[in-house]
């Protein structure tokens, strides 16, 4: 016998998720379990009308403990249930086949470092498939209120990576979470909203997340870089990473906290990238990172001043929109100008420095012109503004006398 109470828990649990979104199933497991019977309901699953039984098991309708849970009911309480009860639906290619969703979700999740550690010890502390998207209200990665969404990665993978205790408790590295945050990468993406930079999966995969190997790294940061990486195999240092001495990318920028790349990399100073290879005074690649940081420094200069000059020049009156986009032109060559200097050729670079020195002096003469013809043009302006003063004086005079000559005119 159904008690009343009960009755109107099953009531709101059908009413709620019925009047939020009409083709979400009901569940009569709801009755017992209402949070997570909510949740499900909030769901992507409830949407394609997986209910709690295709889970979990049990039988659907009945109210009563007994025969609801007739048959084999599986709380799902081990990473090894989980992983098996979701990839037995993401790896079944007819189930999945209307959805249009990958079905190797399950089968890469067994050679990530995750995957492998569960299948040595069926009790390893590691991330399933609920950790990362969660338990019942599972909604797709395009949803922003999805843990795995771009913007909340760092998050539901810092549940982890960032905790000390489980770092230290898993011989894991920590700070990667925090030192990405702070990096390029991370302000571009959590502070800037460019949804183009990496995020944790971008670089470590999702199903398949596995730290890049030394020699892998470069094809990992390749994969959007791919300027960078076609100049930087015509590197010296392209072949000291084949040989082993160096890692990619990495050496020089260093792995989650890479911070914003500039000429001052390439000084031989105190805690510079290149010292720890580069130690004696003699090496010739001392020169060359001089040379090349001397000549980016330079045309950077050149660039700050010009765009001095035509400040100035738009505040006296000057339109410079035509100059401005002269500069434009030779910032564009700095920037390209970044990707060169990993061939560490000072040849390979001095050609596109020249072109960004000559869009400079192209500016400044063109600048100059305009600023001699607006200073002809004051001088003009001003000489007419005289002449028309002491033109109106002149007839202020003849005026006066030819009033004066009335007067007296009309005297008796």
């Amino acid at each position: 016998m159904v008690s009343l109470a009960r009755l109107a828990l099953l009531l709101l649990a059908w009413a709620a998720p019925l009047g939020a979104q009409n083709d979400r199933p009901s569940s009569s497991c709801a009755v017992c379990h209402g949070e997570q019977g909510r949740d499900l309901s909030l769901g992507s699953h409830a949407r394609a009308g997986i209910s709690c039984v295709q889970c979990h098991g049990g039988v659907e309708g009945p109210l009563d403990v007994e025969h609801a849970h007739a048959g084999q009911v599986d709380p799902l309480k081990t990473p090894r249930a989980i992983v098996a009860s979701c990839g037995g639906c993401h790896g079944d290619i007819e189930r999945m086949r209307g959805y249009a969703l990958r079905t190797d979700q399950a089968s890469l999740y067994t050679i990530s470092a995750h995957g492998a550690k569960l299948a040595q010890d069926p009790k390893a502390d590691v991330a399933t498939c609920v950790t990362c998207h969660g338990a019942h209200r599972v909604l797709p990665v395009s949803d922003s209120r999805s843990p795995v969404h771009k913007l909340r990665q760092a998050e539901t993978c810092g549940q982890c990576h960032g905790d000390p205790k489980f770092t230290a408790g898993h011989g894991l590295e920590h700070g990667m979470v925090e030192a990405w945050r702070g990096s390029v990468h991370g302000k571009a993406l959590m502070d800037e909203g460019r949804v183009a930079s990496p995020a944790c999966t971008d670089c470590h995969g999702s199903h398949g997340a596995a730290p890049p190997r030394a020699k892998d790294v470069g094809h990992v940061c390749g994969q959007c870089h791919t300027v960078v990486r076609r100049h930087f195999e015509e590197s010296a240092h392209h072949r000291a990473a084949l040989r082993g001495e160096v890692e990619e990318c990495i050496a020089c920028h260093g792995d989650h906290g890479v911070a914003e790349p500039s000429a001052e990399m390439l000084l031989m100073r105190p805690g510079s990238v290149c010292l720890p290879c580069h130690t004696a005074e003699s090496d010739p690649a001392r020169v060359t990172a001089t040379a090349i940081y001397n000549d980016l420094e330079q045309l950077d200069g050149a660039i700050e001043e010009t765009q001095r000059m035509l400040s100035e020049a738009a505040q006296s009156g000057l339109f410079i929109d035509e100059e401005a986009g002269y500069l434009d032109d030779a910032r564009s060559l700095r920037i390209r100008a970044r990707a060169i200097t990993h061939t560490l050729s000072s040849a390979a670079l001095g050609d596109l420095l020249n072109r960004g020195q000559a869009m400079v002096q192209e500016t400044r003469e063109r600048l100059a012109i305009k600023a001699r013809a607006f200073r002809d043009h004051r001088i003009y302006t001003a000489l007419f503004f005289v002449v028309a003063l002491m033109f109106a004086g002149v007839l202020q005079v003849y005026r006066r006398r030819i009033v004066g000559s009335g007067s007296r005119k009309l005297r008796p």
